[in-house]
């Protein structure tokens, strides 16, 4: 019988026992906030770990600590993820073109049995990836059932995105150095001489990473809301009687998924104001 090896090149490790169910919070009740709100208030947390841990010295920009840039970049993405489930949910809990598109979708049995109904929709988007403009794309058309081309807006903020997600890959399989796969996605000729180089992020290109990051968020919030009440008035989805009264329970169902408490988009934002607004530019279809 051949001797075994046994020398070990490293402290010899500690016996642990792992259990996963205790490390999530039993309590956590889901915020009523709008998507949009809910990932602003995680994304402030985000600042606030960030603007304690910054180094000061005796210079026009703040250090920031080794490696804690990466997981700034993990963390804020994983807000935008979070808000992209979000909003996707609420929009197919009260949408009848969107619950129709979803409708034939796989959903394990696991989750259906689980799930309370207004969570449901987010079992539906447990396999869907938002680390690509295409990827967020098609997702939007599967579930939310939007045809058509996607505006330049749209289409240039999700192309910047696209590259953070990039970074992300970095951070999660390389520890931050940049892998062949990701210098092709990024631009071969720009990126060639950084294969296998580390990250290397100062407080301003990080905050142009969150820059990115908010303008994606609030690019698509707005762009649903519009595209989906312009639906509802083009497609007749829903009937709209013109008048706030009869309408604000239905309007305000949209409204209040999209609307941001935190940053309004300006002094005369209310309901009222918003489907006035609304009702200026479509009433002429019901008419037509």
């Amino acid at each position: 019988m051949k001797p075994k090896f046994t020398y070990q090149v490293n402290h010899a490790p500690q016996d642990t026992e792992f259990d996963t169910h205790n490390l999530f919070d039993k309590d956590y009740v889901e915020s009523d906030s709008s998507a949009i709100d809910t990932f602003l208030e995680k994304t402030q947390g985000l600042r606030n770990l960030l603007s304690k841990n910054l180094i000061l010295e005796n210079s026009d920009e703040p250090k920031i600590p080794k490696y804690f840039a990466n997981l700034m970049i993990l963390a804020y993405i994983s807000a935008v993820e979070s808000y992209f489930r979000k909003i996707i949910r609420s929009i197919i809990l009260i949408d009848k073109i969107a619950q129709k598109a979803s409708e034939n979708q796989n959903l394990t049995y696991g989750a259906a049995i689980i799930h309370s109904p207004d969570m449901l929709p987010e079992a539906l988007l447990e396999n869907c990836s938002f680390a690509s403009k295409k990827n967020i794309i098609d997702t939007i058309r599967i579930f939310i059932g939007i045809k058509g081309n996607m505006p330049d807006e749209v289409n240039g903020i999700l192309e910047h995105f696209s590259k953070v997600c990039q970074l992300r890959h970095c951070i999660i399989h390389r520890f931050g150095h940049l892998g062949s796969k990701n210098m092709i996605e990024l631009g071969l000729d720009e990126h060639s001489d950084y294969l296998e180089k580390p990250l290397k992020l100062d407080f301003n290109k990080l905050n142009e990473i969150f820059l990115v990051c908010n303008s994606t968020v609030k690019v698509i919030n707005n762009f649903l809301f519009q595209t989906i009440m312009a639906r509802t008035v083009i497609e007749k989805s829903l009937t709209w009687h013109w008048d706030f009264n009869k309408d604000k329970q239905e309007f305000e169902k949209y409204y209040k998924r999209f609307f941001s408490k935190i940053e309004p988009p300006n002094d005369n934002a209310t309901i009222k104001y918003a489907y006035k607004q609304f009702k200026e530019y479509f009433e002429r279809y019901t008419h037509s």
